[in-house]
Order: C-alpha cells, then sequence, then structure tokens
C-alpha cells in the first residue's frame, strides 16, 4: 500500500485528511504529539528514519502572528531537509488566502501578486517559494492549496473567536459594513487536496460565493439554536462607543479599530481554476448554509 506523510493530522483540516487519504494511503502522522512521528517542526527536524513516502500533505501552520515564521516558514525548511535523502512523489502544501492583500476585491485569482500584509500570509507566502525552488530540484510533483477562512469540527483562530462573540451576545455589527469574504468547509478542503495532489498547481479553495459578516454571523447564530438578531451600530456610534466603553467585553471584541479594519475590507477568491481543473467533479457545500445547519445533504458530526 501507498505511504503518505501527513503534517498537522489532529488540526481542523487534518481531522478531516485522515479518513480521506486513508483510503487509497496508509497515512503516517507528524505532530508534536500523539503521532507516528513526533515532532515540533517549529524547533527541531523530524526523523523519517530514511524512510520514503509516495505522498507528502503538509497541513500543519498556525495563526498566531508571533508564532507565524517559525512553524510555518522555518517548519517547512526542516520538513524538507528531512526528506533531502528520499524525496516523495507528490507534495502537497496547504497555505492561505492571507497570501493576497485583505482588501484586493473580488474573484481574485492565483495569478495575483502575492501581497501579505500579516506575519502569517508573508510567512506562507515564502513557504510557497521554498517549496516551489525544492520540489523543481528533486523532481516532485507540487500541489498548493489555498484555502479561503475554512469553517468545521475543531475550527480555531479567527472564526472561532467571530464564533464565540456571536453565541455569547458580545458581537456588534458596524451598520455599513457591506465586506465581503471567503469561506469554505474544511471537509471540501480535504475532498480538494485528495482529488488534486496528483494533477499539481496553485489552487484557491472556496465555496464559490462571498459573503457578508453579517450572514456569516447569522449563520452562526443559527447554528446555536438561537437565531437572535445580531446588534447594529452606525459608525459615528460604534467610534465613541469604543473611546468611552472599550473595557466593555461586547466593545472590545467587536468595535477594536483594528478588528473593524480587519472585517471592513472585501477578498473574494476566485476557484475557476479548481473547477476548470475538476470540472463537475468539485462540488463544494454551500458553507453558510452548512454552518446554519440547513444543509440536508452535508453529512453533519456532532
Amino acid at each position: 500500500m501507498k505511504t503518505a506523510l501527513l503534517t498537522g493530522a489532529s488540526g481542523l483540516l487534518g481531522s478531516y485528511l485522515v479518513p480521506k487519504l486513508g483510503v487509497e494511503y496508509k497515512v503516517v502522522s507528524l505532530q508534536r504529539r500523539d503521532a507516528d512521528v513526533e515532532c515540533d517542526l517549529s524547533v527541531s527536524e523530524p526523523r523519517l528514519e530514511g524512510r520514503k513516502f509516495n505522498l507528502v500533505v503538509h497541513a500543519a501552520g498556525t495563526e498566531v502572528e508571533s508564532d507565524a515564521l517559525a512553524v510555518n516558514l522555518e517548519g517547512t525548511r526542516r520538513l524538507l531537509k528531512s526528506l533531502e535523502a528520499n524525496p516523495p512523489d507528490e507534495f502537497v502544501f496547504v497555505s492561505s488566502w492571507e497570501v493576497y492583500s485583505p482588501d484586493a476585491g473580488e474573484d481574485v485569482g492565483e495569478s495575483r501578486n502575492l501581497w501579505a500584509s500579516t506575519k502569517c500570509g508573508q510567512s506562507k507566502a515564502l513557504a510557497e517559494g521554498l517549496l516551489s525552488d525544492w520540489c523543481r530540484d528533486h523532481g516532485v510533483l507540487l500541489t498548493v492549496i489555498r484555502p479561503a477562512r475554512m469553517l468545521g469540527k475543531g475550527v480555531k483562530g479567527e472564526m472561532a473567536r467571530l464564533f464565540n462573540d456571536v453565541v455569547s451576545g458580545r458581537y456588534i455589527h458596524v451598520r455599513d459594513n457591506d465586506a465581503r469574504l471567503s469561506i469554505v468547509c474544511a471537509s471540501d478542503v480535504a475532498e480538494a487536496v485528495n482529488m488534486l495532489h496528483s494533477i499539481g498547481g496553485i489552487y484557491n479553495i472556496t465555496d464559490g460565493r462571498g459573503v457578508t459578516w453579517l450572514e456569516l454571523a447569522d449563520a452562526m447564530s443559527a447554528n446555536c439554536g438561537q437565531m437572535k438578531r445580531q446588534t447594529f451600530l452606525p459608525r459615528k456610534w460604534a467610534s465613541l462607543a469604543w473611546h468611552f466603553a472599550s473595557w466593555l467585553p461586547p466593545v472590545k471584541a467587536s468595535l477594536d479599530p483594528e478588528v473593524l479594519a480587519r472585517r471592513g475590507k472585501t477578498l473574494v477568491l476566485s476557484d475557476a481554476a479548481v473547477r476548470s481543473v475538476l470540472g463537475e467533479r468539485w462540488k463544494p457545500f454551500p458553507t453558510l448554509e452548512v454552518l446554519a445547519r440547513t444543509c440536508r445533504d452535508y453529512p453533519y458530526i456532532d
């Protein structure tokens, strides 16, 4: 049986990748603990003992800005060094939507110049370049996946914080904020990895629709069976609330100027490339409906 090395096997995406890859491959997990290969890539090189893998899927990563370079870039460098003696046939790198400018607008394709504004995005972009050179020099087929903001069981980071703010009643929506973003089910990203790893190339992975932050918040509210109306404030009042009451949890969570700036920029990815390559086989679930638990076809895991 063919073997696949999977980093970040217990993460949001990794938990969906294991059963997908397990149909065709014996999956060898690599992560900090509770894995076939235990290693913290941010500080050390894994000991692979000369093993040859048919496929490597590098899904380990972080959204924590202070850790981004160590984990996303240097961790990738250490992984590649451990594979020098026996390069895999195929390598999949799970990059990020953050490699693009956060205000890049609508219909952003893979050919758009990378202009990351965060350490996470910068580290992923640099890792892409590192991998491109290494795979070319070692005759390895490279597939780069750039997922939109992922949602699924075990979600962490920005989407988890937003979810917690919504269900706790701390989310406040600024009335004229119509910025749009791309989202995708983590299960669909796993399916894309499974379908694209033997093809190669760079692909945005999204459900094909742009949504507003308010639509996302409403779906999160519905997920908990609450469907309560979100709190609205005009932008001027939001500024005043931050100035006079930034210590209040709802104000701190939603009206921090940095949060408002991040949620006020439109970045909607185009998935035309993956649709062109996979055709009718690529049928991502509508993420908002999945999140609101109104999608009848999605295999929910409670």
